[in-house]
């Protein structure tokens, strides 16, 4: 099996950094190179080669990536930054400089439907069971939901992931403020019960459709901070629904919440998750297929996932003037938490 040479972007993020562990436990040979747009980031000291690029809104992007695929002989790309997401998504199929590099990624009219949140509720709405919502630009929509659901609601971002920016409100002021300071937003109806919230990694190829659930605990920074495998038919039920009603092929993550109701959707990642590494350790190698469908190959199926509890625990790195580094006398033992 002959190497290949993987270009993970945006890798001081809390995504790029999971992307790059998942591909070190790859069942590929790999060869990874690391680039971000912070030249001092710490994820040059978990990649192989490291390179600075500009913002993915940079007219300068697509040619430094290019000079870089072209440099290090690169065969595939995974971003993974939203931006940079949208970006290459966008260009890919007309930049010649990229032509004969695969950007592993859903097709950029995917993301627009599905990335989008109120573009996303409307294409699945009477497909399946959704919480009430309404465009946070249309008073009369807003004025109508409030007189079906009540207070709470909740007002988020349309194209922000997880929990940014994302505002509980309780009252017609609170809701007026915060829709005039969440330009293009969705509001919803409150979905009880924040503690049976889940991240479902869904997989759909030909040969197979696969799903995992974690029932998860959001951190500091809106990612997933403490997350175990749940097997609950009905939560994976629902995100393979959602499967078939989106078209989905590839690799998404479908964020839900089970209340007194049933499942209902948070939102759909068109990307992989934060979780990718820890899903990889079990079994689901959502990246390792991903890579199978770029190339042209067969993933293979998955004959089942392990049990696995999960917790996230930043690591502190050191340099004395030698390069980046952690101190061996600081790795974690092991240890059975309750």
């Amino acid at each position: 099996m002959r190497r290949l040479r993987i270009l993970v972007t945006a890798v001081g993020g809390d995504l790029g950094q999971a992307i790059v562990k998942a591909l070190r436990i790859s069942s590929y040979q790999v060869e990874v190179e690391g680039c971000d747009m912070n030249a001092s980031s710490v994820g040059a000291a978990f990649v192989d080669h490291f390179h600075e690029v500009p913002r993915a809104d940079s007219p300068e992007y697509m040619d430094s990536m290019a000079r870089i695929c072209g440099a290090e002989a690169i065969d595939c790309i995974i971003p993974a930054s939203e931006a940079e997401i949208l970006r290459l998504s966008a260009s890919v199929q007309s930049a010649d400089q990229l032509r004969n590099v695969e950007v592993i990624c859903q097709p950029h009219s995917w993301i627009e439907t599905f990335g989008d949140k109120l573009a996303c509720m409307k294409a699945l709405e009477g497909l399946v069971p959704l919480a009430p919502f309404a465009d946070g630009d249309d008073d009369r929509a807003v004025e109508r939901l409030v007189t079906e659901c009540g207070f709470p609601l909740v007002v988020k971002p349309r194209r922000l992931s997880g929990s940014r920016r994302v505002s509980v409100v309780h009252s017609a002021e609170e809701l007026q403020q915060t829709r005039r300071s969440t330009p293009r937003s969705i509001v919803q109806g409150f979905l009880e019960d924040a503690s049976r919230e889940f991240s479902v990694g869904v997989f759909v190829c030909d040969a197979f459709t696969a799903a995992i659930a974690y029932r998860r605990a959001l951190g500091p920074v809106g990612c997933s901070w403490s997350a175990v495998t749940c097997d609950d038919p009905l939560v994976l039920q629902y995100a393979r629904k959602i499967c078939v009603e989106s078209g989905l092929r590839g690799s998404a993550n479908v964020q839900v919440r089970y209340g007194s109701e049933g499942v209902r959707l948070l939102e759909i990642n068109p990307r992989f998750s934060s979780l990718v590494a820890a899903r990889a350790a079990c079994g689901f190698r959502d990246v390792d297929w991903s890579l199978a469908l770029a190339l042209g190959e067969q993933p293979h199926r998955p004959a089942g996932f392990r049990h696995l509890r999960f917790r996230r625990f930043i690591d502190e790195m050191l340099d004395f003037g030698d390069g980046l580094a952690t101190l061996e006398e600081w790795a974690p033992r092991r240890t059975r938490l309750p």
